[in-house]
């Protein structure tokens, strides 16, 4: 084995000393923030357009209001944890809280445990570590600290964790309604444009509808079909 090959065999062995919750730790949490800041602001163009967005919601205009600023809430509120977490009060407790969601298990819930390779200057899977011998590790550099130092920090760690899982939730539920929404037009739309294909097709074969009415079976069954909100549009 080269030198070089030592080393990267040391580094990768050396993962378990500094490990994270790969789905819970702090920079996985800020990412995750700036991903739903992202997603709101795409959801801007939507909501912008007022005649969709009421449309869509049975023209409540009142609703479509709330929905709006639902979403715009969403994003000034990740704002202010963003702002939170970046303060330097905050980022003191990175290492702690990193350490201290493998101590509590969190893997099981999080996508598992990573560990980071001096050498390749990266994250990875722990997957040859026993669990229990990491957490271990990482119980002992917390035991560390003083008493009050521990309680204080896990403090602060389940005022961010309850913050991150609370934004997570209302994103959640906001973009399954916002998929019901999208796809409640995109019928709507499918459908208005299915009627005008229909209607032309009958319309050619009677050479104009203002020469008489030829009947159609397939015009006469869609309009027997078709739902009356179809007319509001």
């Amino acid at each position: 084995m080269t030198a070089e090959e030592k080393r990267q065999e040391k580094a990768r062995q050396m993962r378990y000393k500094k490990p994270i919750v790969k789905d819970l730790n702090y920079n996985s949490i800020k990412e995750y923030l700036w991903e739903i800041q992202e997603q709101c602001s795409d959801v801007q163009w939507y909501c912008e357009d007022k005649d969709t967005l009421i449309d869509a919601l049975d023209g409540d205009e009142e609703e479509a209001y709330e929905f709006k600023m639902m979403f715009s809430g969403l994003e000034a509120d990740c704002e202010r944890m963003l702002d939170d977490m970046n303060d330097w009060m905050f980022e003191s407790l990175q290492e702690f809280f990193n350490l201290f969601f493998v101590v509590m298990g969190a893997e099981n819930d999080f996508g598992g445990l990573l560990g980071y390779d001096s050498y390749e200057e990266d994250y990875f899977g722990l997957e040859d570590f026993s669990a229990e011998w990491v957490e271990s590790d990482a119980r002992k550099k917390i035991e560390r600290l003083t008493k009050k130092e521990i309680v204080d920090m896990a403090k602060q760690c389940f005022r961010i964790y309850q913050s991150f899982i609370a934004l997570r939730y209302r994103y959640d539920c906001l973009k399954a309604s916002l998929d019901i929404l999208q796809e409640k037009n995109q019928g709507h739309i499918q459908m208005i444009k299915h009627f005008e294909e229909v209607y032309e097709r009958a319309d050619k074969e009677s050479m104009g509808f203002k020469y008489g009415w030829k009947e159609s079976t397939e015009l006469d069954k869609l309009l027997d079909v078709m739902p009356q909100e179809v007319w509001l549009w």
